[in-house]
């Protein structure tokens, strides 16, 4: 071991005439633990969040949804094989998509209408999993699958008849007028998502065609792929396959302003709870200019026995980094302990129907653990720069001449 580290560390260890710099020295290690499992914490929380919402919108939504320019996929059977040849891809399906007004005896709403081939769905979404009443298996022509937080509004239950009116006219003796079709309630979602229980719901693929009144054509043809991650590639191989008709979005875009905010909220949280650790830094700063305070005489004996600028620099620089190291370390620990137990126990508990989730989720993450660690180990080697500059430029003869 470099006699420098050695000093270093003997000059960490307390004396009784140096305790106020041994509490110090303790309130900095304390500060970067704090700091960094703070930051870990934090960043958990939002990886988990991050993750919860992936996963619900991936259940809810396709990663592709494949679009023509004109009016829709006549031969969406044949597209539908095509599509599932191309390499990443696990399967597709054909769906038709509408606004509508739908209303039952005591509410009317605007929804979203999708129009789904069952069997197909069930490869593409979570839909069968997260019905909470009735099922797929009683799904028929006129049948419809509504959200729960839709059917509270529109006091709906299983077995009620909804009437739903489409933007599309039909022509009678009175004139023209919206194409008016009634379903019945077989089934009730829970996705997790306000937005998808309040305004999504489901009919066969035939029901949506007749009231839209398009023929046998669908509008968008669903995509999953095996790796999300690669879905823009993907979609980009697809529409090569397709023809230049055909154009494609991925899941990335159609949800691209709630994960910027997420990136936006993570990047707020790294720089302010960041400042925990720069003041801890400063606390750094603190106990090493003391510690060239205290030691000028054990600095001037080390100068006079040979001992050059660079090696004095390095001692309280290496005193710094330990400071910073233990309490990084310290840090890490706590904060990958909490984030476990918390996750793993549910310790926070949230309301489900205003959050969506009964708990708050830590997912920490080996790589920010790597950048958190990295930073702090810096900052706290920054604040070495200067104590140790000064501590290499004390004059021994002056150091020992009123001792």
């Amino acid at each position: 071991m470099r006699f420098e580290i050695v000093v270093a560390i003997r000059y960490l260890k307390a004396k009784r005439k140096q305790a106020v710099i041994s509490l110090i020295t303790v309130i900095s290690i304390a500060g970067v633990a704090a700091g960094v499992a703070a930051l870990i914490i934090a960043l958990a929380i939002n990886a988990g969040f991050r993750e919860d919402l992936q996963n619900k919108l991936l259940g809810a939504q396709p990663h592709l949804n494949l679009l023509k320019r004109q009016i829709g996929f006549t031969n969406y059977n044949e597209i539908v094989k095509e599509t599932e040849q191309v390499e990443g891809v696990a399967a597709a399906a054909p769906v038709i998509h509408q606004t509508v007004l739908i209303s039952s005896s005591v509410q009317s709403r605007g929804v979203y209408l999708k129009g789904i081939v069952p069997e197909m769905e069930n490869r593409i979404s979570a839909l069968s999993g997260s019905i909470v009443e009735g099922g797929l298996s009683d799904f028929g022509p006129d049948s419809i699958i509504i959200g729960q937080e839709m059917a509270r509004s529109l006091g709906s239950f299983l077995g009620d008849r909804l009437k739903v009116l489409s933007a599309e006219t039909q022509l009678t003796p009175l004139g023209a007028a919206p194409r008016v079709r009634t379903f019945v309630v077989t089934g009730i979602f829970s996705s997790g998502l306000f937005e998808y229980d309040s305004a999504w719901a489901y009919v066969s693929l035939g029901a949506a065609q007749r009231l839209q009144s398009i023929g046998d054509v669908a509008t968008v043809i669903e995509v999953k792929v095996d790796d999300i991650y690669q879905a823009r590639e993907i979609g980009q191989e697809i529409v090569k396959k397709l023809g230049p008709d055909v154009e494609f979005t991925d899941w990335i875009s159609m949800n691209q302003s709630i994960f910027q905010a997420l990136r936006m909220e993570r990047l707020v949280m790294f720089i302010t709870i960041g400042l925990i650790v720069i003041v801890a830094a400063l606390n750094i700063v603190a106990t090493l200019i003391m510690m060239v305070l205290e030691k000028t005489r054990d600095v001037a004996i080390l100068m006079s026995m040979g001992a050059t600028q660079q090696n004095i620099r390095r001692i309280f620089m290496y005193q710094g980094v330990i400071i910073g190291l233990v309490g990084t370390v310290l840090g890490v620990v706590l904060g990958h302990v909490f984030s476990y137990t918390a996750d793993t126990y549910h310790l926070i508990s949230l309301a489900p129907d205003v959050y969506t989730i009964a708990y708050v989720p830590f997912k920490a993450q080996a790589l920010d653990t790597v950048i958190v660690a990295a930073s702090a180990i810096l900052i706290s080697f920054l604040a070495t720069l200067y104590p140790s500059a000064a501590a290499a430029r004390l004059q021994p003869v002056e150091s020992l001449r009123y001792e």
